[in-house]
């Protein structure tokens, strides 16, 4: 029986992050927001800030799991980015 050790499931973590389905649904997630965000009418102000907020978050959640699978943790810079940010008003999808 083999033991579940940090190391063993930072590898299988990064063997998941590595996936290529999960490559492949990151790029098709900012490929379709990305043409979304182009296809908005000059006018649709909140149409294209949605798709652009969607867009970046795709690319935080991202970013954060990469992050967190080399690390093994958010280091200190994101978690004070995390504690930090001034909260706004985000409209509702």
């Amino acid at each position: 029986m083999s033991t579940n050790t940090a190391d063993d499931r930072a590898m299988r973590a990064t063997e998941a992050l590595n996936n290529a389905a999960l490559r492949e649904a990151f790029t098709l997630l900012k490929d379709n927001y990305l043409a979304a965000l182009r296809r908005c009418d000059a006018k649709d102000d909140l149409g294209r800030y949605r798709y652009a907020v969607a867009l970046n978050t795709v690319d935080a959640v991202e970013r954060h799991l990469r992050a967190a699978v080399e690390s093994g943790a958010l280091d200190e810079a994101q978690a004070n980015e995390f504690a930090e940010r001034p909260k706004r008003w985000i409209p509702r999808f």
